[in-house]
């Protein structure tokens, strides 16, 4: 099995956020989730924009045992910046029916070893007349060798997106 790289693809998606974050004005609706699932914690990040009303919540959850508690925007951001600064990245295909979620997230995981981020960011800049939109689930890896090296390990092949551009109902690249 040969799984898709998507560095190149997490480059392009960071420039994109920073510059939501750099300049929110010239956007005239945006919806952008981050959860980052590293080291059995759960980290949420939520921006929101739409008929001029924005709205946020940033958060971490420990999956242990379940507790939350509010971030700080700075401090949530610079976890996911971290994420989208490792050397390469795979991409899954979603889960499906045979995992559960907690199933799921272990296996993506390699049981906790390797950081997991879903993305889900729409968005439409002022003066644009179309939305754009993507929805993935990204695997964050030290590079191409250590990519190689999940790959052979991870039991569910099928999880791993091998053909791009990828779209499916439930996970889709850049539309």
């Amino acid at each position: 099995m040969t799984a898709a790289f998507y560095r190149d693809y997490i480059a392009d998606l960071r420039s994109r956020i920073n510059t939501l974050h750099t300049d929110p004005d010239s956007y005239q609706t945006y919806v952008l989730t981050m959860e980052l699932l590293a080291q059995r914690n759960l980290v949420t990040y939520s921006l929101k924009r739409q008929r001029r009303q924005t709205d946020s919540l940033f958060y971490r959850r420990d999956t242990t045992n379940d507790q939350g508690t509010q971030m700080q925007q700075q401090t949530a951001y610079k976890l996911f910046g971290g994420f989208f600064g490792l050397g390469q990245f795979l991409a899954s295909s979603g889960p499906n029916e045979r995992l559960v979620e907690r199933g799921f997230a272990e296996t993506l995981t390699a049981d906790w070893e390797y950081p997991t981020c879903a993305v889900h960011f729409t968005y439409r800049k002022k003066g644009q007349p179309n939305t754009n939109s993507m929805k993935m689930l990204f695997i964050g890896l030290n590079g191409d060798a250590d990519a190689d090296t999940y790959k052979h390990r991870l039991a569910r092949q099928d999880l791993l997106i091998e053909d791009r551009p990828f779209s499916s109902p439930v996970l889709w690249e850049w539309t």
